[in-house]
């Protein structure tokens, strides 16, 4: 593993480069996750080597990522695809707006009907379609991820809720606040712990013209008197991770309304079973799966 300066100014690169692999999507996804830091700002992107082959991986964060930590997780990423962990190119990058340039170079995501396109994209989006105006930028969610491409398209096919609120917990960005409000336009609570991510949400739903409709708040899991006030609810939306989501099936089940429905998303396709298995015990068997590129989300619920 090889590191730059100490100094990053215009943030840090980690590369790596993955000349085993041809097409092999739930790798690909694997070692995207595991690039991924969970402790700063990160965006991912991959480039197909047409000439020689095999994939270059990079992420770019505001802060020097966690090197040992990120060993580990690559290590487990290879172990998992049956291959030796890549070496890493860690690297400071020249000031610059990097947010900018990964928003330059995103392009319009279609999940169903959501059309999800940052605000660099001009243009009437196509007919028929709900849009969702996102940039990257310190929360996650912009569409462009397949957990929250799977959420989109749960949404897409949920009925539409009946008794009780929506709830979108671990918000990030809001997405899915917004793409539930715009699609039935009703009112969502968009809930995260992160205080960044709840100021984002609520950026982005006044961006989208449902802040009306979309209501922040700072919560870890239920702890929030609103989320506890507003309980039961008719839907509840979280695109977290496994461990999270097993440790937040009991309040899930005790706060969902009975017949309604919970889409759980940020599980990689081998751990959907689990997941599943937990909120299965809590009464809450699985309904629907989607499936995008080595990622699951489940759809919830009692009946």
């Amino acid at each position: 593993m090889s590191t730059g300066p100490e100094t990053g100014a215009g943030g840090w690169s980690a590369e790596i480069f993955l000349a085993e692999l041809d097409d092999d999507d739930r790798a690909l996804a694997l070692f995207e996750a595991a690039l991924e830091d969970p402790a700063g700002v990160c965006a991912v992107s991959r480039l197909r080597d047409g000439t020689a082959g095999g994939w270059t991986l990079r992420a770019v964060s505001e802060a020097p990522p966690d090197e040992a930590a990120l060993g580990v997780r690559l290590a487990v990423a290879a172990a998992a695809s049956g291959m030796d962990a890549p070496s890493v190119s860690v690297a400071p990058l020249a000031a610059t707006d990097w947010v900018a340039e990964v928003q330059r170079n995103t392009l319009p995501i279609r999940a169903g009907r959501f059309f999800v396109r940052g605000t660099h994209v001009t243009g009437r989006s196509p007919c028929g379609t709900v849009e969702i105006v996102l940039d990257a930028g310190r929360a996650f969610g912009t569409g462009s991820h397949e957990s929250t491409r799977g959420c989109l398209l749960a949404l897409d096919r949920a009925r539409t809720p009946g008794a009780g609120a929506i709830l979108d917990l671990g918000t990030g960005s809001g997405i899915l606040a917004i793409a539930a409000a715009k699609l039935w336009r009703l009112p969502v609570i968009a809930a995260d712990s992160d205080p960044v991510s709840v100021a984002t949400a609520c950026a982005n739903a006044a961006l989208n013209g449902v802040d009306g409709l979309v209501e922040t708040r700072r919560s870890r899991g239920f702890s929030n008197p609103l989320l506890r006030g507003r309980a039961p609810f008719g839907l509840i939306l979280a695109n977290i991770l496994a461990g999270p989501l097993m440790r937040l099936a009991p309040g899930i089940a005790r706060n969902l309304h009975d017949d309604g429905r919970a889409i759980l998303s940020g599980l990689l396709s081998e751990q959907a079973a689990a997941v599943a298995e937990v909120y299965e015990g809590f009464g809450l068997p699985v309904r629907f799966r989607h499936r995008v590129d080595g990622w699951t989300t489940l759809v919830v619920g009692r009946e």
